[in-house]
């Protein structure tokens, strides 16, 4: 459940008042809380103050705060707790202040007493020394390349890292690959001669000899130049030289970056092409291809001869015919359905005014467009999820509208016919309720409707929602015989 927000009467210190008996009340400058004893500021009792303490978060530990006398809060000294603790760590303090330049100890088990203290240290290493203050430096033990320092408790360790490309270290050798000189790593030449020699003598060559020659680590290649040796199914090479003439070879056009270009018509066997003189009719086969002239002469000649018959139906008298040489009339029906014809155009509609003797249905939308809808039954159902009301001639107004709009209800109660409603009230700009509707009035011009309250209505709900300037949420709520208030500011006001 949303909880409800109560704000507890607010101001600056100097103007806080006397609280009466149990009254709250929080400064705004001190962050302090008081609580009213007998309405005289003089008895407000101060419960708890920002002042003499730091909250705790979720990452870091609660401190008390000692505030010097003249601070309103913004000048103090902070003991704090750690950010983690593993359980509840209590110090017992000394029952007496200890001597000049002594130091606060424990004895393990939280009791601290005073002790004197060494307060300097002088360290020394190959080069340089230094002195380090015990109580305000702290001692660090760097590395340097290759070496690693490391603390634990009272231990430091330090040792020697893993050589890398990046980083001098530690590392081991493949006497067989590697060379070390006074401390310098090389590689073996034979070696890297035998890998290369070895990865090409493995290799399988086509129409090349490899040979590695151990002896001065080079590496032959002799490619075979007899041309003969190549196959035109197999390789790149073909061996007919330009003015040859290929018989019997096929040619794949169609294959991935192969064409041809620049033939003509010419160039074709005379068989191959059906003229216009020829007719493609008597050419009927597989293997030749038609000009356009010869293409043209066979589609007139098969479209004059064409003679269309178009199949018609209706809800009855059905089916028909009517050929290209016959006449097809479209007749309507009397004070039902109207037809007329201009030029190719067959307009079909109804008449002005339509009376429909039994049911009738739409598939589609209705337009009314009168001044009055008229319902006479005794029921009506409608499946639209919305109405719209107050639109103008079918569209939203496109001008400041100054009438009201509501759904009215009619009932009879007292000895006279009465209506209750609900409506959007133009002036107000909010929705209204009403068990009595005073009035339902057009103004003069009839086109500023006004509804007008006489009585309004209670309201009965299971909950309420409220969605305003602070957004949507439930205000009121209610779990087994219990309401609640939820998403509510109780404010108590300033001083």
């Amino acid at each position: 459940m949303a909880t409800p927000v109560i704000q507890f009467k607010r101001g600056l210190l100097a103007n806080l008042p006397g609280l009466r008996a149990g009254e709250p009340g929080f400064t705004t400058d001190s962050y302090d809380l008081y609580v009213g004893i007998d309405s005289t500021t003089a008895e407000n009792k101060i419960i708890g103050s920002h002042r003499f303490w730091t909250n705790n978060t979720s990452s870091t530990g609660s401190g008390v705060n000692l505030v010097e006398g003249t601070s309103n809060g913004t000048s103090y000294i902070t003991i704090k707790a750690p950010d983690s603790l593993a359980g509840i760590v209590t110090y017992t303090m000394p029952a007496t202040d200890g001597s000049n330049g002594q130091a606060l100890v424990t004895n393990g088990s939280g009791v601290l007493s005073f002790t004197d203290a060494a307060s300097t240290l002088t360290i020394a290493g190959d080069s340089g020394s230094d002195t380090l203050a015990l109580l305000s430096n702290t001692l660090t033990v760097s590395g340097g390349e290759g070496i690693d320092t490391a603390v634990t408790d009272n231990t430091i360790t330090i040792s020697a890292e893993d050589a890398s490309d990046t980083n001098k270290g530690v590392a081991s050798f493949n006497a067989t690959d590697f060379q070390v000189i006074s401390g310098a790593v090389g590689l073996h030449t034979e070696r890297i001669q035998d890998i290369a020699g070895a990865m090409v003598t493995g290799n399988t060559e086509t129409l090349i000899t490899v040979t590695y020659q151990d002896a001065d680590g080079t590496i032959d290649f002799v490619v075979d130049n007899d041309l003969a040796n190549y196959s035109n199914t197999t390789s790149a090479f073909i061996t007919a030289s330009s003015t040859d003439t290929l018989t019997n070879k096929t040619f794949n056009a169609n294959g991935t970056g192969n064409s041809l270009s620049n033939v003509e018509v010419a160039d074709f066997a005379g068989s191959a092409i059906v003229t216009e003189a020829e007719g493609i009719s008597s050419n009927d086969n597989d293997t030749t291809l038609p000009t356009s002239a010869a293409v043209k002469d066979y589609t007139d000649t098969a479209i004059s001869a064409v003679d269309l018959t178009l199949g018609i139906n209706a809800d009855s008298g059905g089916p028909s015919t009517v050929a290209t040489s016959q006449t097809l009339t479209v007749s309507g029906t009397a004070n039902e359905i109207e037809t007329a014809v201009s030029g190719q155009t067959i307009t079909i509609g109804l008449p002005n005014d339509v009376t429909v003797g039994n049911n009738l249905t739409v598939s589609g939308n209705l337009y009314v467009n009168g001044s009055t809808t008229q319902v006479n039954t005794a029921a009506l159902t409608v499946e639209d999820r919305t109405i719209d009301l107050g639109v103008v001639n079918g569209s939203a107004p496109s001008s400041n509208t100054t009438w009201d709009l509501g759904v009215l209800f009619n009932y009879y109660g007292g000895g006279a016919a009465k209506k209750s409603a609900v409506i959007w009230e133009h002036g107000d700009t909010r929705f209204k309720f009403a068990s009595v509707l005073a009035s339902d009035t057009d103004g003069s011009d009839n086109d500023t409707p006004q509804l007008t309250v006489t009585t309004f209505a209670p309201i009965e709900i299971g909950a309420l929602w409220v969605n305003d300037c602070a957004g949507q949420s439930q205000v009121i709520s209610c779990t087994g015989t219990e309401r609640f208030l939820e998403n509510i500011t109780v404010d108590a006001g300033t001083f």
